[in-house]
């Protein structure tokens, strides 16, 4: 008996000690999805009839606020923040949450005038934040167009 209740207590204990060392800031893909953003996985894209919401937005001139959140292969965050005004979209792209994102991690914004799409050899469309204002286009994410 007395046994069991040691046993009880290094289990009680452990969880404890390994629910403290865990991020308990992290943004998993189970919230990012049930919050609406178009969630990007190694393996999936989720949300995707939100980002077509989005471009309809566009196209009618209406504002419309978006995030991209897509996950490393470690499961760490990227964010891409886009807010479409009526005329040009404000993007950021936070890495900060990346723990591999190196010495360019911070958050970087743009103002940009559209979303661009290329086909790729592979069945997959890649989307862009296309005409920012230092003359770059930006990946926003791919999708298999199978």
């Amino acid at each position: 008996m007395m046994k069991k209740g040691v046993f009880l207590t290094f289990v009680f204990i452990s969880i404890l000690v390994l629910t403290g060392c865990s991020k308990s800031s992290a943004y998993r893909t189970a919230d990012a999805i049930e919050k609406g953003d178009i969630t990007v996985t190694p393996s999936d894209v989720y949300n995707l009839e939100r980002f077509e919401q989005f471009l309809q937005s566009i196209s009618k001139q209406q504002e419309d606020t978006i995030r991209v959140t897509s996950y490393t292969l470690e499961g760490d965050p990227i964010f891409k923040d886009l807010h479409y005004d009526g005329k040009n979209i404000q993007y950021a792209y936070d890495n900060t949450n990346d723990a591999f994102g190196g010495q360019d991690k911070g958050i970087k914004t743009e103002i940009c005038t559209g979303i661009t799409s290329k086909g790729k050899v592979n069945g997959e469309i890649e989307y862009y934040i296309a005409g920012c204002s230092d003359n770059m286009d930006y990946s926003l994410f791919q999708v298999d167009d199978r």
